[in-house]
């Protein structure tokens, strides 16, 4: 009864349990070989390179391609300096009107600034910068009468100091060979105290004499400029005086 009963149940089950367990490990082995086959199966395939291009200049060529590019610079530059030129051409400036009294004020307004001495020469040497004005211009002649007591006494005490300070020089520039002669000569000095000029008026006969006296004149120059009564009055003093060489040495007198 059991064998029959066996039977019958193989008879209606045809799929043996052998089978279903193979079966199951085909199934696993299809899934693995699935999942390995298709992460495998990505393409591999290189991406296509970008191909590089160089091309390598020689210097005949990068010369050539310089000189069009140095020429148009050249130009350039030629236009722009041209233009520069143009624009900075200075336009010829107008001489300056000379006023005299302006001259005179300056003058005085700058010497104010210096001590005593720098402002006696300065004051002396207002006249030279009055450009219209002569060197005939106010002129003291001692061959004249002083009408102020004061510029006379200034007069006098000035020609001694020249007198002294020449016949000083005189003596020790006396001409060699025992020369003796008298001399007139006329003197021009400014008011500063710079010599104007000196001439022999009436010679000595002898030209040793004649030049030694002219170069004693004009060495001893500068001389000390006018007080201040002198300068007011005149700009300049003309004066001639006789000169004496003799063996006791030079003399200067009227």
């Amino acid at each position: 009864m059991i064998v029959t009963d066996a039977s019958a149940a193989t008879l209606n089950d045809p799929i043996a349990p052998r089978d279903r367990l193979w079966f199951g490990l085909f199934l696993a082995l299809a899934a693995h070989a699935t999942l390995i086959l298709g992460i495998s199966s990505k393409s591999t395939l290189p991406k296509p390179q970008t191909a590089l291009s160089v091309s390598l200049s020689t210097p005949a060529n990068l010369a050539a391609q310089e000189r069009p590019m140095q020429r148009g610079r050249a130009d350039t530059s030629r236009a722009t300096t041209a233009g520069q030129l143009e624009d900075s051409t200075p336009t010829p400036a107008q001489p300056a009107a000379i006023l005299p009294n302006a001259s005179k004020s300056q003058a005085i307004a700058s010497a104010t600034r210096l001590n005593r001495k720098q402002l006696i020469a300065a004051i002396a040497d207002t006249r030279a910068l009055d450009g219209t004005a002569s060197q005939a211009d106010r002129v003291r002649r001692l061959d004249e009468t002083a009408t102020d007591p004061r510029i006379k006494n200034a007069e006098s005490a000035y020609l001694a100091m020249w007198r002294r300070k020449c016949e000083r020089l005189g003596r020790v520039n006396y001409p060699s060979g025992n020369v003796q002669g008298e001399l007139v000569m006329q003197v021009s000095i400014f008011s500063s105290g710079h010599l104007d000029y000196v001439r022999i008026v009436r010679s000595s006969g002898s030209s040793l004499l004649d030049q030694a006296a002219i170069d004693t004149v004009k060495h001893a120059a500068p001389y000390q400029p006018f007080s201040v009564a002198m300068r007011k009055a005149y700009d300049r003093l003309e004066f001639t005086r006789t000169w004496q060489y003799s063996k006791f040495g030079t003399d200067i007198n009227r």
